[in-house]
């Protein structure tokens, strides 16, 4: 192997795979660094701050906070004094009295404390898409497909194939704002399921090889209109040689707006998968770490845009009301403010031991998955 062909290999696929593991770093770096600064203004002592989990690779010591990168990439945590909770370290500072700790504090300190992560995690999207907008984004065309892997029962129920582009949707042509042709489709396709209204049928018009076809789909069948929304996409292009670039205040703005925009859409998705009870099109740290990997491949700008979307993902994960979460966390602090007395610590440990042990198990079952995916190409 000649020289220009290791430099192609290293810029095509290790540099790449390194901007994705640092990105993906920086993502869980500025979640716990909302939990550290909130501490710091509030005079909490942190013995550590950690970003990934498991055994310590590499640790330094400044101030008072033992800074550390450990072993399994999947996460992080600030150790907070006076704050009980199982796998953030070694909690030998969790029962802490005093002005230092974190249970002396009064529940809006708490509050922005634990939502702390959450909270730059929101701010690092609209910060990105604002410096975007700035400097000059590619500008992008959005299309609304069916998916390669498209599920064998719909193509053998209609005349529907992979990667066929829909247009409309009962006769209103929507090819100009596919945002509002998927919110158009979940809300047709979702409507049967929760009415008994009469057999209907939805139009879609589709484009196959620059020629137009018509598809009538009975909406009251269950399990196709299930089949049918997860094998929906949204795929983004950049247009060549065309940018959106704005001034500094409208860029602010554009930036607020397309953020705003994908925390609906991914609230209304993260609905959707509750409602449904289904992680069918759920991606683990692996999926998240494999489409980093290809998004870095395109370059650095589509690969911002992309962890800027990973960012508003894992603010709204982390307000599930989950034991292991921040929204587990807030849930307590609220309810021990509302009764006016600590929640017992048997009753909170167990909680959030019982939420670990169930949220390691599903990135280990999310991981399964896309490894399966990855391997055989099939999403289950």
């Amino acid at each position: 192997m000649n020289f220009n062909a290791l430099s192609i290999m290293f810029n095509t696929k290790f540099l790449p795979l390194i901007y994705a593991i640092i990105g993906f770093g920086l993502l869980i770096m500025i979640h716990e660094f909302g939990h550290f600064i909130f501490c710091k203004i509030f005079n909490i002592y942190t013995p550590t701050f950690s970003i990934g989990m498991g055994p310590k690779i590499i640790e330094k010591k400044i101030g008072t906070t033992r800074f550390q990168i450990a072993a399994l990439p999947i996460g992080g945590y600030v150790e907070i004094a006076g704050q009980s909770e199982p796998g953030q370290g070694k909690q030998e500072y969790a029962h802490m009295q005093g002005e230092k700790s974190f249970a002396n504090k009064s529940y809006w300190k708490k509050a922005l404390v634990i939502c702390g992560g959450i909270i730059f995690n929101i701010i690092f999207a609209y910060l990105v898409y604002s410096i975007l907008f700035f400097i000059g984004i590619p500008k992008q065309k959005s299309e609304v497909f069916f998916s390669k892997k498209i599920d064998p029962v719909i193509t053998e129920s209609f005349d529907i194939k992979a990667e066929d582009k829909i247009v409309s949707i009962n006769t209103e042509d929507l090819s100009n704002d596919p945002k509002k042709l998927i919110s158009q489709l979940q809300n047709q396709f979702l409507q049967p399921l929760s009415k008994n209204s009469k057999t209907q049928q939805i139009k879609l018009e589709i484009m196959r090889n620059d020629h137009k076809i018509f598809v009538d789909i009975n909406t009251q069948d269950e399990k196709i209109n299930n089949k049918i929304l997860n094998s929906i996409q949204l795929k983004s292009s950049p247009i060549e040689g065309e940018y959106e670039k704005y001034s500094f205040f409208g860029s602010i703005i554009q930036g607020i707006k397309v953020t705003n925009q994908w925390i609906y859409q991914i609230l209304y998705s993260f609905k959707y998968l509750i409602s449904q009870r289904s992680l069918k099109g759920a991606g683990g740290p692996i999926m998240i770490l494999s489409k980093t990997f290809e998004t870095a491949q395109k370059g650095i700008i589509p690969l911002f845009i992309f962890l800027a979307f990973i960012s508003i993902n894992l603010a709204i994960i982390n307000l599930l009301p989950i034991g292991a979460l921040d929204g587990g966390q807030l849930l307590f602090i609220t309810i021990e403010a509302i009764i006016r007395r600590p929640i017992p610590e048997i009753i909170k440990m167990t909680i959030n031991i019982a939420s670990l042990v169930l949220l390691i198990s599903l990135i280990i079952y999310l991981s399964y998955k896309d490894l399966l995916y990855l391997i055989t190409g099939k999403i289950s």
